[in-house]
């Protein structure tokens, strides 16, 4: 039998608790200290289990299995790892400007509460995974900015067809544009269907959400991703100047329609920042994410790096923002 794992006394500079690992027989180690696990992210809102060796594709499913009540499998934003789609790769992005802050597929109707990662190559500068307290992230921002938000909610725009981006085949997982407007009407997604085939959907989803298991209010929303003002300058000009101000891949607003002032999604930044906190990734770590209490993000890098991803206990948004209490529902 493994020795019993225990959370250390103090935790990471990232404030991440973390708990120890025995390296050797990966199964019988995590379905030993699965349940101090599952208890501990839905408390501090991330887990760090260290002391593994390099883990394998195989033996980090086997870690997802044991921790996960279901995996997504079909999750089309990020790269197989394996047939079973089980284990992932995150979205490609480039590896010279930071993935900002978000809450996991917070923009899907349907989203994962467990998010694992894990480290195969560790980059030899940057890298690292930032992390944010989404609760704390809520009492920073400004009463006013969170009441809008609340109120109105994010509705996240997408062109597909702009050759930025996924295509919306991919997205979909289809080539049938009847079962997109099918999936479309069950996920709650407006389809604007081009006569040259190209296609725009707009979502609207709540910002501010009361976590399914403990009932803690988070701020539960990604327009970090999706603002054009979140995006570097050189960039920024150079999709409006190709896609103008009507026409980028990517874009949100307000559920109602009305602008997020760019000044907002500054304000909505720094605050990020402010709570950022970040760990020194060690191969064979196991970082457990509760996706409503933590969002992540990505430091810039150089060098080689790969990191294996699983998500799962999905959840889903119930109720029209700002026209009923919404609600998280399994």
């Amino acid at each position: 039998m493994p020795n019993h794992p225990t959370r250390a006394v103090e935790p990471t500079a990232a404030g991440v608790a973390i708990i120890g690992a025995c390296a050797g027989d990966v199964a019988a180690t995590i379905a030993d200290v699965g349940p101090e696990i599952r208890a501990a992210v839905r408390e501090t809102g991330a887990v760090l289990v260290r002391g593994f060796d390099t883990l394998s594709v195989d033996e980090f499913a086997t870690i997802a299995v044991s921790l996960l009540d279901d995996i997504v499998t079909d999750n089309s934003e990020h790269e197989r790892v394996g047939v079973s789609g089980m284990v992932q790769t995150p979205v490609p992005f480039s590896p010279q400007q930071k993935l900002l802050w978000h809450n996991e597929n917070s923009f899907n109707r349907r989203w994962p509460l467990t998010l694992l990662f894990s480290p195969t190559v560790i980059a030899p500068v940057g890298g690292r995974t930032p992390l944010t307290d989404s609760r704390q992230l809520l009492k920073i921002l400004d009463p006013a900015i969170v009441a809008r938000f609340r109120d109105r909610g994010v509705a996240y725009i997408r062109r597909f067809g702009t050759s930025v981006g996924l295509p919306w085949q991919r997205v979909f997982g289809t080539h049938s544009r009847l079962e997109v407007d099918d999936q479309a009407a069950t996920d709650r997604v407006e389809l604007d269907w081009r006569p040259d085939q190209t296609l725009s959907t707009r979502a609207v989803r709540p910002a501010v959400v009361a976590h399914p298991l403990t009932g803690e209010h988070a701020w539960f929303a990604q327009p970090a991703h999706w603002h054009p003002a979140c995006l570097d300058t050189e960039t920024r000009e150079a999709m409006l100047e190709v896609f103008g101000h009507d026409g980028l891949p990517r874009d949100c607003q307000f559920g109602d329609g009305a602008i997020i002032p760019d000044s907002m999604m500054r304000e909505i930044l720094d605050a990020y920042e402010s709570i950022e906190r970040s760990f020194d990734w060690k191969v064979g770590d196991v970082l457990a994410i509760d996706n409503v209490l933590t969002a992540h993000a990505r430091e810039p890098y150089t060098g080689a790096r790969r990191l294996l991803v699983a998500i799962g206990d999905e959840h889903e948004f119930a109720g029209r923002v700002g026209h009923e209490t919404v609600k998280v529902s399994r």
